[in-house]
């Protein structure tokens, strides 16, 4: 048995099976789920959240104002059943020859977006609201879909779309933001999470409204959907629930997000060492064309260049307990990634694209995270303090690829 201590701050945390070499396959199949810290007073600094959360042992009948809502793409086979390609040849085409004959795995898909979306476990539900504010806690729980989430009037509007509700977020994956953002869109990766405020206030009751997703049905690698992607198809992976407006039950005295105050935020102090990481993959070094074989993590030689390691290769990030670390996470592949470490929550400190300055992250990035998107041909900068001895691992948050050697153990050393 193990024993963890709830000693982080309020935060929307989640758990799901980790088993080496089949993580893809068990979450998929539904072993995940919220873990949902909370600080009782001190869950805010000045101000009134909208509640409450569902809890066990509620009465039938009771209406929430909190919501956690995991979002995930699954496709089925005619009986219900899940499906989940059992070949390479799902992902390009190829059909072998496959090892001993070759170098590539028969069984690996280098990346899977499925063609329908679920919230909580359901198909495009429908969930009833009223013209107040609610909080919702979103999780992307996908294997390997980026989502780009917008609340429009048309599901079926040509993307990307003009939202008709512009969420506030006020925290992510390690808890509250220094202030609350209001956005247009929401840009969650897997693994990442957005603790949001939708205000449905002054709505009459019959409106339909509906969670739509632009992100696009490939992988991600930045930019702008309608310009740098094609958007998600609107009439499937486009759409993720719909809400429908009825009448108000009772007063609304959650506070309004532009009013409210987040509990003070205390940035990271300066680092004892830079460490530079990467993300590379590696064709087929037997047939011509045929790629990836393998992802991987690792670190840059001296000139720079990646140097691929494998999940057993000796351990090359060793922090010592109790020190503050940036890892420089240079990532040479053509897809944006999102990287998990264990352990820790860590404050994201820019992003630097190849002969360009860097940036700082994006505002809904500038709390505690978990984990990051790597875009690609970028160096991202993260800071973590490291608090704990004993082994855990950093990884992608792409299930295909953390399941095919893009997860590397690291060691937390003990202070002397």
């Amino acid at each position: 048995m193990f024993r963890y201590d709830n000693h982080d701050p309020p935060a929307t945390l989640w758990f799901h099976d980790h088993c080496l070499g089949i993580t893809r396959l068990n979450v998929y199949a539904g072993l995940a789920g919220f873990y949902l810290l909370r600080g009782g007073p001190a869950d805010l600094g000045r101000g009134v959240l909208p509640g409450p959360a569902p809890r066990l042992g509620d009465p039938p009948g009771t209406r929430y104002y909190e919501i956690p809502i995991v979002i995930q793409d699954r496709s089925f086979n005619a009986d219900g059943s899940l499906s989940y390609p059992a070949s390479r040849a799902a992902f390009d085409g190829f059909k072998g020859p496959y090892v001993p004959a070759s170098d590539i795995s028969p069984i690996w898909n280098p990346e899977f977006f499925a063609d329908a979306m679920l919230a909580n476990g359901r198909t495009w539900p429908v969930l009833p609201v009223e013209p107040r504010r609610y909080r919702f806690r979103l999780l992307n729980g996908c294997n390997g879909r980026t989502l780009i989430l917008k609340i429009v009037t048309d599901p079926l509007a040509r993307r990307p779309a003009s939202a008709a509700l512009t969420p506030w977020q006020i925290g992510g994956d390690g808890g509250f933001l220094p202030a609350p953002v209001r956005l247009d869109r929401l840009l969650i990766a897997p693994a990442e999470r957005a603790d949001v405020i939708i205000d449905f206030t002054g709505l009459p009751a019959g409106t339909e409204l509906y969670l739509i997703n632009e992100g696009p049905d490939t992988a991600f690698r930045g930019g702008t959907a309608g310009t740098d992607f094609a958007p998600a198809n609107p009439r499937t992976t486009g759409q993720v629930m719909k809400f429908t407006v009825r009448p108000l039950a009772g007063p609304d005295r959650s506070t309004p997000p532009e009013q409210l105050t987040l509990p003070a935020f205390q940035p990271l102090g300066a680092a004892r060492r830079t460490r530079r990481v990467s993300l590379s993959e590696a064709g087929s070094a037997r047939l011509k064309g045929i790629g990836p074989r393998a992802v991987f993590l690792g670190t840059l030689d001296r000139g720079g260049r990646p140097v691929p390691l494998a999940w057993d290769a000796p351990v090359t990030e060793d922090p010592v307990a109790g020190t503050t670390e940036i890892w420089e996470i240079h990532n040479t592949t053509a897809d944006a990634h999102p990287i998990h470490i264990h352990e820790v929550h860590f404050q994201v400190v820019d992003r630097q694209r190849r002969g360009r300055r860097a940036r700082s992250p994006e505002a809904w990035e500038r709390g505690y995270k978990d984990t990051v998107l790597a875009l690609p041909d970028t160096i991202t900068r993260v800071k973590a303090r490291f608090d704990r001895a004993g082994r855990f691992v950093w990884h992608c948050h792409l299930l295909e690829h953390e399941d095919h050697e893009r997860m590397r153990p690291y060691l937390i050393r003990a202070a002397r």
